[in-house]
């Protein structure tokens, strides 16, 4: 037996009165909920006397109700809007109660699963047909229905017979996951403090197993002495549940960020996530959990700071050498293609590192704080590098290739060291007379390598030439003449 309750002057009242008597129940929209009482018959009478109870908790709260008590729940759910009041219907007698209502009603029920919406649908063809009510619509050949509009036009056959296309979907309430701990002296340290988390989070963990859900968001709460509550709020790269990775973080943070007084309450808050499915595979090296990724990138930031470690990111600007700092993942996602043998994979693998030894790619390594250097410039190009820089040994320039002319946001306001009258496209260079130039640089030049730049507008502009030199030593380097400032400096070297 399933009741409904319609109610449009009530939105969130009915639910309310739907958990009076059942926990089995579904909120289908804010004003209509239909409840499944097939065990109340035993505490509270016959189909009618429940429906008079509900009615009667519903004039209680002051929601006036119409309810309606069927065999099936999509009876009973097109009788509580098509019908004020109470209406209670005998088991098996669904279609012959429902025959006479009006077909427009299917239109209220839209938000049926499974469904498509009726007016957009059918409607426009049941009334070119002549179909006025659900009796008409039930008494239609099914086999030529479906021919003409397809088989959702079956679907909605089955709600005007008053049929279930679909079981009830009980709601469940929305568990909280939450634990208090109220300290008989106050504390001050966090070697106590950790010996708190871990026994709120326990428990917590193992709810959170049980639901097959993991942790988002930790949220730690202490209450002071003071009646003050520090509040901290981690955000978690991946689900987690561990209690001694989810202990280690919250120590990290408050470690970081120390409440102002002694703490005599402990609250530990948690934002549920479904839980993380991982597929290992055989043929692929094992990469560490998320759970010690986190923990190690926590210590980290502890230790560094939050802006001073990441992965590296490319960023859309010319200026050489320029990246951006972004989180390491704690997901390894593997995008290579699953092979269907053990066999095939060895015999690619070993293709590939055969072709990868015969075609070797040269690497750049570029310096994170460019290395000063002192250039012998002769007719305009350099012919000796030298520099103070242990692991740079210099010398003669044996092959050359350059300059490389390249500028940039020169054109920003409050630029220094730029002339903006031309100085960034076309200032003198030294040497250019024939004669020998020696330029020495003590100059630091501007930093576009730091790892907290991440946004390249904010640094100073650029105005460089850049060559490419090979030396005495067998080393190649690439190096570049700041033409603002007239230093030297080596940028990276070519392995």
């Amino acid at each position: 037996m399933f009741s409904a309750c319609s109610a449009p002057s009530a939105v969130f009242s009915l639910v309310a009165i739907a958990q009076e008597f059942s926990p089995r129940y579904e909120r289908h929209r804010d004003d209509l909920v239909s409840v499944d009482i097939s065990g109340l018959t035993r505490l509270l009478g016959p189909a009618r006397t429940i429906g008079e109870e509900i009615r009667r908790e519903a004039a209680a709260r002051g929601v006036r109700a119409h309810v309606a008590v069927a065999g099936t729940r999509t009876a009973a759910l097109l009788l509580a809007q098509a019908r004020p009041g109470l209406t209670v219907i005998a088991p098996g007698e669904e279609a012959s109660a429902l025959a006479a209502l009006a077909i427009g009603i299917l239109e209220k029920i839209d938000d049926e699963r499974g469904t498509q919406s009726f007016a957009a649908f059918a409607g426009f063809a049941f009334k070119k047909w002549g179909v006025k009510t659900l009796g008409d619509l039930a008494s239609l050949p099914p086999a030529d229905l479906a021919s003409r509009l397809g088989r959702p036009a079956l679907a909605w056959q089955a709600i005007a017979r008053g049929e279930d296309i679909r079981p009830l979907v009980p709601m469940l309430e929305e568990e909280r996951f939450e634990s208090s701990l109220d300290l008989e002296w106050p504390i001050t340290d966090l070697e106590p403090l950790s010996f708190v988390l871990t026994r709120l989070l326990e428990p917590l963990s193992t709810r959170l197993e049980r639901r097959d859900r993991g942790a988002a968001v930790l949220h730690v709460l202490l209450r002071l002495v003071t009646r003050e509550i520090h509040v901290r709020r981690l955000e978690l790269p991946t689900p987690m549940r561990d209690v001694r990775a989810l202990r280690t973080l919250a120590l990290l943070d408050l470690e970081a960020h120390p409440a102002e007084a002694a703490i005599d309450r402990v609250t530990i808050v948690i934002d549920p996530t479904p839980g993380r499915v991982v597929q290992h595979t055989l043929y692929t090296r094992a990469q560490p959990t998320p759970e010690q990724l986190s923990t190690l990138l926590a210590r980290l930031g502890a230790l560094m700071g939050q802006d001073r470690f990441g992965a590296p990111a490319a960023v859309d600007t010319d200026r050489p050498g320029a990246f951006a700092m972004k989180p390491f993942a704690t997901e390894h996602n593997d995008q290579r293609r699953t092979r269907g043998t053990r066999r095939e994979i060895s015999l690619e693998d070993s293709a590939v590192s055969a072709r990868s030894a015969l075609n070797v790619v040269s690497a750049v390594r570029r310096c994170r704080q460019p290395v000063p250097a002192r250039v012998t410039v002769v007719d305009g190009r350099p012919v000796r590098v030298a520099t103070d820089r242990r692991g740079f040994a210099g010398g003669a320039v044996t092959h050359g290739a350059g300059p490389w002319r390249t500028s940039g946001e020169w054109w920003l306001d409050g630029a220094g060291g730029v002339d903006r009258a031309g100085r960034a496209g076309g200032s003198s260079e030294s040497g250019r007379s024939g004669g020998e130039t020696s330029v020495s640089s003590t100059h630091q030049p501007d930093q576009p390598h730091l790892a907290h730049q991440t946004s390249p507008t904010h640094l100073a502009p650029w105005n460089r030439d850049e060559w490419d030199l090979s030396l005495s030593d067998g080393a190649v380097y690439r190096v570049y003449r700041d033409r603002d400032a007239n230093s030297w400096f080596i940028d990276a070297i070519v392995d």
